[in-house]
């Protein structure tokens, strides 16, 4: 069912103290198919969220009396249904980065913006969180015999970032648990492959990562530790991990530039529905297995058997570890780089590349087809893909 042949449309609730900004957010959102609301204050937009129901708030971060900060606190505490993207403009990046940082919001939009782009991303994020709200994928996490759970010193982490405390203070607690660190490090590593140096100490991996990273790396980590899979997912683990670098290599080569720091972990994470319906599911998988063996495509077999894919899997767990868009993105459309309407198709594309590529260097079969449209995409041929890789592994 199309977007616009619902009976209940979207509601977007648009949030900025200049007068001009809201009426460019008015008139480009006049014909869309959403009803949207407008506040010029923080405190008018609290007014609205309290007799309106809001799927998804567009917030400037610079205003006076409350700021953007402390409307996107108040809005997870009293209003968590709500999803919230950040649009700002350069000076802004700081603020923006920090509520990344603290998971207050899912995504980033710059000023000035194109009507269409606008659209367009307002339209995809809505079209995920609609995704990801199938009360099967709920059912299906539900019936688990545990649900992953962040560990204490994990957690621990995570508040002290949320309390901005310095990297000092967050590097002592980590280096309180020897496998916390070593994950760190090798989570470091493998986003910033570029580096001159190998990144050794816990300080100078939260310095080249970054709070927003650090964030997100804490949270895969504690997400692969709580699935309790011994070393079955330590393996998935260091093979995750190697994607990612990886990944992170070949965007090096092909743009000449690291990594964006919102793509930090999209390759250690874009297969963890595949590992949870492993290591939580081992009935069903033995279903899929049989399907798969028989000549199966590996996501029509998940349908039949789970009636979802391990890709909208991904998505929901990631949304429910409260991961940015942009690595939900990847975890869903990892085998479909091509679906219409991506916002970070670039990167979807990379992880379905380097993925494909990196099984089939290992002996294995990619359970998907490497897309030509992927590698066109990217400006670069498979056979270019591999003798990158041979010296990506050369140089490990």
């Amino acid at each position: 069912m199309q977007r616009h042949e619902m009976e209940k449309k979207e509601t977007i609730l648009c949030v900025d103290d200049e007068l001009d900004i809201l009426h460019a957010l008015r008139r480009d959102f006049r014909h869309a198919p959403f009803d949207v609301f407008y506040a010029s204050s923080a405190k008018e937009a609290l007014e609205i969220l309290q007799r309106e129901e809001i799927d998804l708030l567009i917030t400037d971060m610079v205003m006076p009396e409350i700021d953007g900060h402390d409307l996107l606190s108040e809005v997870k505490e009293k209003f968590p249904g709500v999803t919230c993207v950040i649009l700002s403009g350069y000076t802004e990046s700081e603020a923006a980065y920090k509520a990344l940082a603290k998971g207050l919001a899912k995504a980033f939009f710059n000023k000035p913006w194109e009507k269409e782009t606008l659209l367009s991303y307002v339209g995809q994020i809505l079209t995920i969180k609609e995704s990801l709200q199938d009360s099967r994928l709920r059912d299906i996490v539900n019936s688990a015999s545990y649900l992953p759970t962040l560990p204490e010193r994990h957690q621990r982490v995570l508040s002290l970032i949320a309390e901005d405390q310095d990297m000092q203070r967050i590097a002592e607690v980590i280096e309180e648990d020897p496998s916390l660190t070593s994950a760190v490090l090798k989570l470091a590593n493998s986003v910033f492959y570029a580096q001159r140096r190998p990144v050794t100490s816990v300080q100078r991996a939260l310095v080249v990562l970054g709070l927003n990273a650090l964030r997100e790396a804490i949270i895969s980590i504690a997400v692969f530790e709580s699935l309790r899979g011994g070393s079955f997912v330590r393996e998935a683990f260091e093979r995750a991990t190697l994607c990612n670098r990886f990944v992170a290599y070949l965007h090096k080569e092909l743009f000449g530039e690291g990594l964006p720091e919102a793509y930090s972990v999209a390759g250690l994470l874009h297969d963890i529905g595949r590992l949870f319906i492993l290591v939580q599911l081992p009935e069903e998988e033995k279903r899929i297995e049989e399907k798969v063996n028989s000549g199966g495509d590996l996501l029509q077999a998940e349908e039949s058997a789970l009636g979802i894919s391990h890709a909208r899997l991904g998505g929901y767990l990631l949304n429910l570890w409260n991961l940015p868009y942009p690595v939900i993105e990847v975890a869903m459309y990892h085998h479909d780089p091509l679906a219409p309407g991506l916002l970070n198709r670039r990167m979807v594309s990379l992880v379905h590349v380097g993925d494909a590529c990196i099984l089939e260097h290992q002996g294995g079969s990619p359970p998907y087809p490497l897309l030509p449209g992927a590698l066109k995409l990217l400006g670069i041929t498979k056979e270019r893909v591999m003798e990158k890789l041979e010296d990506f592994f050369k140089g490990l």
